[in-house]
């Protein structure tokens, strides 16, 4: 399972085209332990998703982000590390349960059903603002936005604060997918400090005057569980809105892109648009907006022939996984009409995305109104810019051109 071949997994090549070497991995080292790094990386995808549901690999894995810096200094960004724990994202059961219990009641399939015709209408408009001009950067005009101005609404966030809460959250991504520094700590643990204070505050206004929103759905569920503290339920607010417009946003970039790279695709899909939902699962697939999410072992585990040791990292890599070819034909070809397959993209198990519901939503309707209403779209660049982050699928910019309607 093992070898001697050293791979680069943390290049700015490599994040450019991870593809050729998940491929590597998982023909010759679907378990590769990394000693400069100090990391195993998983590839295989039965190994993930056993990973996934065993107890013993740990989310609670923020004190080893920050383990190698001084004692000093770990105290001095207690803020951060102290929020970032009560994220779901990084719990275990017991305390992980009724969190993502309450969470997934404030995004009950009710409440996402509920937000179709507002996100329909906010794609419509947003493509109305750009059509008649014949080019449009996807990103800042219609796929940032579009996610940023849905979680917002349904945490009950004014419009007009939009830009500020996408600075914080992009620090945030940052820290989460770059190599770890004490300016992009100290960066970060700033935007988590004027985050969560913009949270409380907001929080106070909600309990004054509740409206429809997450925030007073969650804090309504408060009273359901009494351990959750405004603590936590500002954590979590932070981790959708976070989760929430991050990843939808690449989704929606990636897949479009993916379109446009492949002509005879969005040709297919502009004919028979009853494959849209294919679509999503295939760019889910092929280009998953998370690449890879960190556990902590805390117990031995044997896994395929491997034991991986306590208090080591491990790196599951759902872009390999997504592409494993024991399990999924032509995996390197991207392919709308392809059988739907169970995709790692949201997770797995108790860790499943609870906005995953939402996140495929927003990426159906805006993937579905680019293709039908912009008339032989192209991309500007044949190569994309791709962020420098280890853990999102992240273009900079993707600029596009069309013709007028």
């Amino acid at each position: 399972m093992t070898t001697d071949v050293l791979f680069d997994l943390s290049s700015q090549e490599f994040v450019e085209n991870p593809f050729p070497t998940y491929k590597e991995l998982l023909t010759h080292a679907p378990i590769y332990w990394c000693e400069q790094r100090q990391f195993y990386y998983i590839s295989h995808q039965p190994f993930i998703k056993e990973l996934f549901r065993d107890p013993r690999a740990s989310s609670d894995r923020v004190k080893p982000m920050v383990a190698n810096l001084p004692e000093a200094q770990q105290a001095a960004i207690k803020p951060l590390t102290s929020s970032l724990s009560k994220w779901l994202l990084f719990q275990d059961p017991p305390k992980h349960t009724p969190i993502r219990k309450l969470v997934n009641q404030a995004l009950s399939a009710k409440v996402i059903r509920s937000m179709e015709s507002e996100i329909q209408t906010t794609v419509d408009h947003l493509i109305n603002s750009f059509i008649d001009e014949g080019q449009c950067e996807l990103i800042k005009d219609f796929a940032y936005p579009l996610p940023a101005i849905i979680i917002s609404k349904l945490l009950g966030v004014p419009t007009n604060d939009i830009d500020k809460i996408k600075a914080w959250s992009d620090l945030l991504a940052r820290f989460l997918g770059d190599r770890t520094s004490l300016s992009l700590i100290a960066e970060t643990q700033q935007a988590v400090i004027a985050m969560t204070a913009y949270l409380r505050k907001l929080l106070d206004q909600h309990r004054q005057a509740p409206t429809e929103n997450v925030i007073s759905q969650m804090i309504e569920l408060q009273s359901q569980q009494p351990d959750f503290s405004d603590d936590d339920l500002i954590a979590n607010c932070i981790t959708l809105i976070f989760a929430g417009h991050e990843t939808t946003t690449n989704l929606i970039a990636n897949g479009f892109q993916l379109l446009l790279e492949n002509p005879e695709q969005l040709i297919r899909l502009n004919t028979y648009p009853e494959l849209i939902d294919q679509t999503v699962e295939e760019c889910l697939r092929f280009a998953s907006p998370v690449q890879r999410i960190g556990r902590l072992i805390k117990e031995p585990i044997d896994i395929g022939d491997v034991t991986l040791e306590a208090g080591k990292r491990v790196l599951l890599l759902i872009g390999a996984a997504n592409r494993d070819p024991k399990f999924i034909e032509n995996p390197d070809t991207f392919d709308i009409q392809r059988k739907p397959i169970k995709n790692l993209a949201f997770g797995h198990g108790i860790h499943l995305c609870s906005g995953a519901a939402l996140g495929r939503l927003e990426a159906t309707l805006a993937i579905k109104a680019l293709a039908n209403r912009l008339n032989k779209p192209k991309l500007v660049h044949k190569k994309p810019d791709w962020q420098y982050n280890l853990g999102l699928r992240a273009m900079k910019s993707c600029p596009i051109t069309f013709e007028g309607q």
